[in-house]
């Protein structure tokens, strides 16, 4: 074989140069595009989240805001409790006595004082589970049910609770009655 010539050497270097370079120019282009390809998929996320919604994360502390809703309404101040629930704070624990010795119980999840809190808010507003939902920091269904067993564990205590009026007799000496005197009446029988 025979020996190559300086000319031919520098031929054969520059080409092996060149071929290096276009390797070496291969592979910038290719992580170039990979490069713009991570740029407008990044891109694309940002405009995507900037038509989204909000997405509001979920509170850990969740079960202290069913606490602090509940103190609010009961352990807060007189003014607020009877605002609230039309009973001061004495008259509702009171109440709750009166539920927990006629059979009210309180839940695994839900003490008597929220139950009878509920109970009364609901009352006192005139309210649907939906509004109630939202003050309580509970279900529809949790709602509903110890509404309900308050409501009967109330009804139980009819005896205790309502007042049996005693009539005003004919010779009242108050002259404030003498506007509702019992007067006889006739009755027609068909």
């Amino acid at each position: 074989m025979a020996r190559l010539t300086n000319r031919e050497r520098r031929k054969k270097r520059n080409r092996k140069a060149l071929l290096a370079m276009l390797c070496m120019m291969t592979v910038v282009n290719s992580v170039l595009e990979l490069y713009l390809l991570i740029m407008d998929l990044i891109a694309e996320r940002d405009r995507q989240r900037l038509h989204q919604k909000p997405h509001l994360r979920a509170n850990p502390n969740y079960y202290q805001h069913q606490i602090d809703a509940l103190n609010r309404l009961v352990r807060h101040s007189d003014k607020t409790c009877h605002d609230q629930l039309r009973v001061n704070r004495h008259t509702f624990m009171t109440l709750c006595q009166l539920l927990t010795e006629n059979g009210l119980e309180p839940s695994r999840n839900v003490t008597i004082v929220e139950k009878v809190a509920i109970f009364l808010w609901i009352i006192s507003h005139h309210t649907k589970n939906r509004r109630t939902i939202l003050q309580f920091w509970r279900s529809g269904e949790t709602i509903s049910r110890h509404f309900n067993s308050v409501l009967i564990a109330v009804l139980r205590l009819h005896k205790f609770l309502w007042y049996h009026p005693q009539p005003i007799p004919a010779n009242e000496p108050d002259a404030r009655w003498k506007w509702f005197e019992v007067h006889k009446c006739l009755y027609v029988k068909l």
